[in-house]
């Protein structure tokens, strides 16, 4: 059986970048492959798109895009140049949920 990725819950404001400029939204999720977040603004589906968590960089792209009560939810699928681990950047109110 494989080992499952750590995929942690947290909440931490990133800057979120793509082509047509960047935002500060929130990372709420995240584990090696991608991310999820948090935005007061929707952004299109398919993006290339980069987050910043202080001196550390992951390039993806947004693949998903949900409008909620609050705003909206992105997830982002980090590209395998890029992947996350804990030791690269811990985010604030970090949870690992992945068993």
């Amino acid at each position: 059986m494989a080992e499952m990725a750590p995929r942690c819950l947290c909440s931490h404001l990133v800057t979120l970048s793509w082509s047509g400029g960047e935002r500060v939204v929130n990372l709420e999720e995240i584990w090696p492959g991608g991310a999820v977040l948090e935005s007061d603004d929707a952004f299109p589906a398919g993006i290339h798109a980069d987050i910043r968590c202080g001196e550390e960089l992951f390039a993806g792209r947004i693949t998903s895009v949900e409008e909620h009560e609050f705003g909206w939810r992105l997830e982002m699928e980090f590209s395998p140049l890029t992947p996350w681990s804990p030791e690269r950047f811990e985010p604030d109110h970090m949870v690992d949920i992945s068993g």
